[in-house]
């Protein structure tokens, strides 16, 4: 009998989780019922935040975070090149230009010190965007990344897809806001919690999550303090053209049976990533992220960066032979300055960005999910040394 094939991520979904969504389903309002309310209180309990908002996904979510901070076209977004699209894609549809920071390699995160470096070009008008990413769970120093903070007109949006339940260095929790105007997650999933599809953004700033609801409603208003006209009965006013984000009753369910056992998902996950660090620690021409943060991260992913050169390989073709053995891998990421729809000199990638592209020739992304066991670790990681010949 051949051994299951393991992805590279997986839901976790059992008994409670299905007949939560099977009530729901029973109610009579199976889209913007209570249960989304609900959820979006619980979020903001769990995180320490004052207002938390349901999208249908991630990336609306982060498109929700741009509006609701007015973006314009002369503000100046900076980011990391080590994240998906959705981070960066509503400035580039706007025709901005974001700005990349090169990364940290023990973290895979943008590296604080550059961004400094990054305010060192005026703005003649406009606001610096500053949108960090949380990469595979591992928070950002936001601390200090606010007192690097040295331009007045600075917002900061963070990416947190990849981290609900992580601390920051200085002790609070990812989506408190303690540092930013805003934090975007994404329930994917592939994530460690999942609504199916699904987002949420956390803030402590009443307007702003007032003009959250806005656009997750096709902006339509009916706040009698928010209109033009007098409020009657049925009035209701469209003041943006946005889109309809709402999440749906039967989804918030999943999500709150889900954030029932969130913690329970990161500590599995935390034994996982340092089950992996046993196996791999003296494996040849191969590097995990530093071990420093993993007592306060909720890890996503499993990065592995290994010298493919080294082996005589080419990641190509250790994916497809581990694929070939039952193994899932992926790519996270592919740096953002390397698309075509994102305006940059190849020729300046390696002097630009050095540690990303070094980091880029060598991430491999192996199996992580709260249902994976120690025993298939160690399958993961046997198989990994005998396509590599290590």
């Amino acid at each position: 009998m051949s051994s299951p094939f393991l992805p590279y991520a997986k839901q976790s979904i059992q008994s409670d989780d299905i007949q939560a969504v099977t009530d729901a389903l029973k109610e009579d309002a199976i889209t913007r019922g209570p249960p989304v309310r609900t959820f979006e209180e619980s979020i903001a309990s769990y995180c320490g935040s004052r207002y938390a908002v349901a999208f249908a996904n991630g990336t609306v979510a982060l498109m929700a975070a741009y509006f609701a901070l007015d973006l314009q076209a002369f503000d100046r977004v900076i980011s990391t090149p080590n994240t998906f699209i959705a981070t960066v894609g509503i400035p580039i549809r706007e025709g901005i230009q974001p700005q990349f920071v090169d990364i940290d390699r023990t973290t895979g995160n943008l590296d604080l010190n550059q961004l400094k470096k990054s305010f060192n070009v005026p703005l003649s008008r406009g606001r610096f965007f500053i949108v960090p990413v949380h990469f595979s769970g591992i928070a950002v120093d936001m601390q200090m990344l606010d007192r690097s903070l040295c331009h007045p007109d600075c917002v900061v949006i963070e990416d947190a897809a990849h981290a609900i339940g992580s601390l920051y260095p200085s002790g609070e929790r990812v989506g408190s806001c303690a540092y930013s105007d805003m934090t975007i997650f994404s329930f994917h999933p592939a994530k460690t919690m999942t609504t199916g599809e699904g987002g949420m953004v956390t803030t402590n700033d009443a307007n702003l999550y007032h003009r959250l609801r806005l656009y997750r409603d096709n902006g339509i208003e009916r706040e009698a303090p928010y209109l033009k006209q007098a409020s009657a009965p049925g009035y209701y006013e469209v003041q943006a053209i946005t889109g309809n984000f709402n999440v749906t009753s039967f989804q918030a369910a999943l999500g709150l049976s889900q954030l029932k056992r969130l913690d329970s998902f990161i500590e599995k996950r935390r034994t996982l990533v340092a089950h992996y660090r046993k196996n791999l620690k003296n494996f040849p021409h191969l590097s995990l992220f530093s071990d420093r943060a993993d007592s306060h991260t909720a890890f996503h992913l499993l990065v592995a960066q290994i010298d493919f050169k080294a082996f005589g390989t080419t990641r190509e073709k250790v994916m497809e032979d581990l694929k070939n053995k039952g193994i899932g891998s992926q790519v996270h990421y592919i740096p953002l300055y390397r698309h075509p729809v994102v305006k940059s000199v190849a020729e300046e990638w390696l002097q630009r960005y050095p540690q990303m592209e070094a980091y880029y020739a060598q991430a491999l992304s192996l199996p992580l999910y709260a249902d994976l066991t120690l025993q298939e670790v160690d399958r993961v990681c046997e198989t990994l040394r005998s396509v590599l010949k290590a």
